[in-house]
């Protein structure tokens, strides 16, 4: 979670995961967040730490402590 308590748009997101070449419209970063919010989220149908900011993104709600 490099941006924490930040709200990241779908655009940034696969930005950051396949680089600026990425298809226009691509529902796969919305399927990712499903399977990590299945994997950490206590109750996945209601998330605590992986929000949806409507007509936003996405936000990674928790804090996060560096080593």
């Amino acid at each position: 979670a490099e941006h924490p308590q930040r709200v990241l748009t779908r655009d940034q997101l696969m930005d950051m995961a396949r680089g600026p070449d990425h298809a226009a419209f691509d529902r796969s970063i919305d399927v990712q967040v499903s399977r990590l919010r299945a994997k950490l989220e206590e109750d996945p149908r209601n998330p605590t730490l992986i929000r949806t900011v409507r007509n936003g993104g996405y936000l990674f709600a928790s804090a996060v402590k560096r080593s």
